[in-house]
């Protein structure tokens, strides 16, 4: 079934054509592919489940694989699609019929087009048009793709808005489940339960659970370890329809309300995505957006007496990083990672930190904003850290919160013209 009605279907493909006709010469075309499932090893009929590839799912709404969606400056687009089989119909039941050509009349349609060149976008699959297939040299058929995808129609921001209120069950579910005693894994599947009872699919990713140290753990996998009394409960989680989602973190007190050295932390990591999500208008640069949360860390790291010396230069010198490891936040909508800035070998960093979009802002852009403030083993344990920082950082002050863990607070913000429009505000912090 369908997510997105035919006229808002037709309307994006409007969109991209414009887009693709200012970079593709006459006689060029591009194939976007939806993707095909993928065998489990020695599991016979068995598939992965199949996830289309974002592109195809943006571009025409369809779930279907197999699929390829055909674009030329001469013929615009035309869909090719899998037919509905008799044995699709006994074995899986009802399967998706969509308009579009069969597939089988692609290698016709190409054969008496002749390209000069093709373009392949998405998740290529055994039809593969070797004859004219051009590497995308400076990738400007995919980024004319990117750069329409990226912004965001009312129909995805009503979906993501919704999405966070099935977020919100699971995680007000969690809020009176979380106490010393109970593991990370539990956690976990309270959350989930009550997501999926709320009329979620799915997980849109492996959900975040972490306590105590395992709290600054960027990407913690729930374990069986048991919440003890003064730690908190980091959990990075979300909900998922037809591939979109939500991106969310919170952060609890295992006893119900936070020690004064939590508070602080937190109070610092909540001042830094304010600061954050301000920003979040049209025509700020990212790198702003990173930037301004790695400053109010620092300054917060610097009244608790973590930081010496010029904040600014704590920056510049990647000391704040040591802290705040991670990009200030990325796309999110339709997966979790959703259309970022154009591939490079070389991704900036700022403030010590690899920031994962390095764009200005466009209205309907829509973006999470997730500092944290970490002390994190790895690095504060690190001699070669230690050495490098050592103008930057005092140690043993950091040594007094070595087991401390860490707190990341996550929502997905929408950037518009009269401000930012935070579509996960639903979830209290």
């Amino acid at each position: 079934m369908r997510i997105f009605n035919e006229s808002l279907i037709n309307e994006r493909k409007k969109r991209t054509s414009l887009a693709l006709e200012a970079v593709l010469k006459p006689g060029d075309v591009v194939l976007v592919h939806c993707g095909e499932p993928i065998q489990k090893p020695g599991g016979h009929d068995q598939t992965y489940p199949f996830l289309p590839h974002p592109d195809y799912l943006w571009l025409t709404g369809s779930r279907r694989p197999f699929g390829i969606s055909a674009f030329s400056k001469e013929d615009g687009w035309i869909d090719f699609v899998k037919p509905v089989s008799r044995d699709e119909k006994i074995w899986e039941g009802g399967a998706e019929v969509i308009p579009g050509e069969s597939i089988d009349q692609l290698e016709t349609w190409m054969t008496k087009k002749a390209p000069a060149r093709v373009f392949s976008l998405g998740q290529q699959g055994k039809f593969d048009w070797r004859k004219n297939v051009v590497e995308d040299e400076g990738y400007e058929v995919q980024e004319a793709f990117n750069e329409v995808r990226r912004i965001k129609d009312q129909a995805e921001a009503e979906l993501v808005r919704r999405l966070a209120s099935l977020a919100n069950a699971g995680y007000t579910k969690v809020r009176s489940f979380i106490r010393p005693g109970v593991s990370e894994r539990q956690i976990q599947l309270e959350y989930e339960a009550e997501v999926l009872r709320a009329g979620a699919e799915k997980m849109p990713y492996d959900s975040i659970v972490g306590t105590g140290t395992n709290s600054a753990i960027l990407h913690a996998i729930p374990t069986a370890r048991i919440v003890k009394a003064g730690e908190i409960v980091l959990i990075d989680a979300g909900a998922d329809i037809n591939d979109y989602c939500v991106d969310i973190t919170r952060v609890f007190p295992a006893d119900g309300k936070f020690t004064s050295q939590q508070q602080t932390i937190y109070d610092i990591v909540m001042k830094a995505q304010s600061a954050s999500i301000a920003l979040c208008k049209p025509g700020t640069e990212w790198l702003d957006v990173h930037k301004a949360s790695a400053r109010t860390i620092g300054h917060g790291l610097k009244d608790l007496g973590i930081l010496k010396g010029d904040v600014e230069e704590a920056m510049t010198a990647g000391a704040v990083a040591v802290f705040f490891p991670h990009g200030v936040g990325h796309m999110v909508g339709l997966r979790v990672r959703d259309v970022g800035g154009k591939m490079t070998k070389n991704p900036k960093v700022t403030a010590g930190a690899r920031v994962r979009v390095d764009l200005p802002l466009q209205e309907n852009f829509l973006m999470t904003v997730e500092p944290g403030l970490y002390f994190i083993e790895a690095l504060i344990k690190d001699a070669d850290t230690r050495k490098k920082f050592e103008d930057h950082i005092n140690w043993s002050e950091v040594d007094k919160w070595s087991e401390f863990g860490g707190v990341r607070i996550e929502d997905d913000i929408l950037v518009t013209k009269s401000g930012p429009d935070n579509l996960t505000s639903v979830v209290p912090k």
